[in-house]
């Protein structure tokens, strides 16, 4: 509020519009912007207050704890550049077992692919088989009929005899051929078992092989995350600093400190806003404490 708004709004007063509750939210307002302006003053212009006595306390104060945070980031960046090294180099091993593992699972897919051809191909042969002895044991029911009947019966029991024993061929040349594919079958799940155990093997290799990056990185991470709460902290502390450097700065415009006016000087964007917040402040301080009477 400026001058011109003050008495128009005494006017407004006098002529019964009053606002107490307005006036003192404005002064809340404007208290709360007063000392947001105070504190940017203080954290943009401490580093100019080294001739000033009264401040020399917080200067150095503030000095040392910039420079112990500048160390600090300096340190976290080190460490963190260390950290995308580490973490290059574990991606590098761990692709490079990949690359290994995903080969000899390549080969354990084959391999199974394979027995599963064969065992379909068995179980083909199987039925083809059970076909087999289902018609020898018919012809051998017809066999034994025939030798109980009556007649000339020879031709037919001889060509029953020579039907039987090719079916039994075929059925010793299917059962040999099942049981080589089984045998087949049996190899290759061996295989398969012994692939399944490299891979557990190159597995454990690549824990053993990058268990210390992992341990490094994992100990420089928390050790990052630790400089980050100091950081903060001294961000924390170095903000009351300025904040009374600000509000040291703020009630010596106007002075007559050569120190603080060259420190002020640097800053008019900022004086000027906080001679207007006061000026505002006084104002409606003033017209709510008229409106209270």
């Amino acid at each position: 509020m400026n001058v011109a708004g003050f008495f128009m709004r005494r006017l407004l007063w006098q002529f019964g519009i009053k606002q107490e509750r307005h006036r003192w939210s404005a002064v809340t307002r404007e208290t709360q912007l007063l000392a947001e302006a105070q504190d940017l003053l203080g954290k943009l212009a401490w580093s100019l207050c080294d001739g000033i006595d009264d401040l020399s306390g917080e200067y150095w104060l503030i000095l040392d704890l910039d420079k112990r945070q500048s160390d600090m980031r300096d340190e976290s960046d080190r460490t963190a550049s260390e950290n995308k090294a580490a973490q290059e180099r574990l991606y590098a091993i761990e692709e490079k077992y990949y690359q290994q593992i995903q080969g000899i699972l390549n080969r354990k897919k084959e391999l199974m692919e394979k027995a599963a051809e064969i065992m379909n191909g068995a179980d083909d042969i199987r039925e083809r088989d059970s076909n087999t002895r289902r018609k020898f044991g018919s012809l051998k029911a017809k066999l034994e009929v025939l030798k109980r009947q009556d007649g000339d019966f020879a031709a037919e029991i001889d060509k029953t005899r020579q039907s039987l024993v090719a079916l039994k061929e075929s059925h010793a040349i299917d059962l040999a051929e099942i049981t080589r594919r089984e045998a087949e079958v049996e190899k290759l799940e061996q295989a398969v078992q012994f692939i399944d155990e490299e891979v557990s093997g190159r597995r454990d290799a690549l824990k053993a092989e990058t268990n210390d990056i992992v341990t490094e990185i994992g100990r420089r991470s928390k050790y990052i995350a630790e400089l980050s709460a100091k950081i903060g902290s001294i961000d924390n502390q170095k903000g009351e600093y300025c904040f009374m450097v600000g509000q040291y700065l703020s009630n010596a415009i106007g002075g007559l400190d050569p120190g603080a006016q060259k420190a002020l000087a640097a800053y008019r964007s900022i004086v000027a806003k906080i001679k207007t917040l006061r000026t505002s402040i006084q104002y409606n301080q003033r017209l709510a404490r008229r409106v209270g009477r």
